[in-house]
């Protein structure tokens, strides 16, 4: 009797279904691939057709891996770096003649006109900023040359994104140099373009892409995000620096960030316990954003325009000193000897140099302070009187004609009725 149960409750555990471990979509050929402990199950969306593809051998610490088609077959690539598996039909090949280095955690994986291509990731306590690809003649990874003086700094988990010949990468989170754990966000955006091999960054975002699931379609890519992550869904313009905003719907919390989605035409697809499901585009989910907004901050744009900002104010600075210059010359200016007024020089005389000099230099006089400077030891005090008034008649006289306007004034002192107080007009002689 023991035995009947015992036989019994075993068949019931070896007959339930593995749990499956994980589901990826392939794009390329609209094909999804649910992968459990021993085995993938691949199911084209087209039609009911199922296939199972047991692994023979399973891949070292499988299911640690990456799927992608590649090479006209599916993939699996350790996400330890190093190791890469073709998989056939019952049947687990490994084409790599690499090691599992583990240099290239979380690193982004893409193929780029039949090249399988990876860029970042992190391991042994600092980040990637280079790529590798993998080898066919080889069968190893290599190191992938690149042109020019810059290139981004060394972070990792960013998202990243390939549109044409120009792959995207928005920055990640860098290493602390210290103590080799996770330092700053970094949030520039650089691009690649595989034509001239050349990185160049574009800018600063304030925009946060890591909590969302990106679903690409055609050049638009539609970031779906959870409530619990996010109040917001995205919808991300890259070629023209564009970020739309819309409200969080019910169908964002059905979408998990690990859980394939794809588009056929409009109608958005999502896998949520390996079931599928669908939404339209335009009226479930991206439909009146809230808010758009620039992706990026355009530090190019903004040093162009600086530079021209610099150059137009310094060709206004410099017009103004010439300006100004070429007013003071053609202004009435005391010069030694005289005036020199329109490139034309009118001679002083002693006395009406010297008034001008003091006064020039004080604004204000009185009768003492101009007979100190002028004044001489062998005339009368009424003598020195007089070749002081005729002085500073001559001297008005002389910018009455220059500029229409007597340059000195006499007034007489408030607190002494009798004496004089001679002021001096500033900006008519230089």
């Amino acid at each position: 009797m023991r035995l009947l149960i015992f036989i019994l409750f075993s068949s019931q555990i070896f007959a339930q279904p593995q749990k499956a471990i994980n589901t990826w979509f392939d794009q390329i050929n609209q094909t999804t691939y649910t992968y459990y402990d021993d085995h993938v199950i691949k199911k084209p969306f087209f039609n009911n057709k199922i296939d199972t593809i047991f692994f023979n051998p399973a891949p070292i610490d499988y299911p640690d891996y990456s799927s992608i088609w590649y090479d006209d077959a599916l993939h699996l690539t350790s996400n330890r770096g190093g190791l890469v598996y073709r998989v056939e039909k019952d049947t687990t090949i490994r084409i790599d003649r690499s090691f599992q280095h583990q240099k290239q955690n979380k690193a982004s994986q893409f193929v780029y006109r039949d090249t399988l291509f990876r860029y970042g990731g992190y391991g042994f306590w600092r980040a990637n900023n280079f790529f590798t690809y993998f080898d066919k003649t080889t069968k190893g990874w290599e190191y992938y040359t690149i042109q020019g003086y810059q290139f981004p700094p060394e972070a990792y988990g960013g998202p990243c994104f390939v549109l044409g010949d120009t792959f995207y990468s928005f920055g990640g989170m860098e290493v602390d140099k210290f103590t080799g754990l996770d330092g700053q966000k970094n949030n520039d955006i650089w691009t690649f373009d595989f034509t001239t091999r050349k990185w160049m960054n574009l800018g600063k975002t304030a925009v946060n892409l890591s909590p969302f699931k990106v679903v690409q379609k055609d050049k638009l890519f539609y970031l779906i995000g959870h409530p619990n992550n996010t109040d917001h869904n995205l919808l991300v313009d890259l070629s023209n620096n564009q970020a739309r905003f819309y409200k969080q719907s019910l169908i964002s919390t059905n979408i998990s960030k690990n859980d394939p989605a794809f588009f056929r035409g409009d109608s958005l697809y999502y896998y949520k316990n390996n079931s599928l499901y669908s939404a339209i585009l335009s009226e479930n989910i991206f439909n009146n954003p809230q808010q758009v907004e620039r992706l990026y901050f355009d530090q190019r744009t903004l040093f162009t325009n600086l530079t021209y900002i610099a150059l137009f104010a310094f060709a206004i600075l410099i017009v103004s000193y010439l300006l100004v210059t070429y007013q003071r010359m053609r202004a009435p200016r005391l010069v030694r000897g005289g005036i020199r007024n329109n490139f034309d020089f009118y001679p002083l005389r002693e006395d009406e140099e010297l008034i001008l000099g003091l006064l020039q230099s004080k604004l204000t006089a009185t009768t003492e302070d101009i007979l100190r400077v002028i004044g001489r030891e062998g005339l009368s005090n009424s003598q020195n009187n007089k070749r002081k008034a005729d002085a500073i008649v001559e001297i008005n006289k002389l910018m009455k004609h220059l500029v229409g306007k007597t340059i000195i004034k006499t007034r007489k002192d408030p607190a002494d009725k009798r004496q004089l107080i001679y002021y001096y007009k500033r900006n008519l002689l230089n």
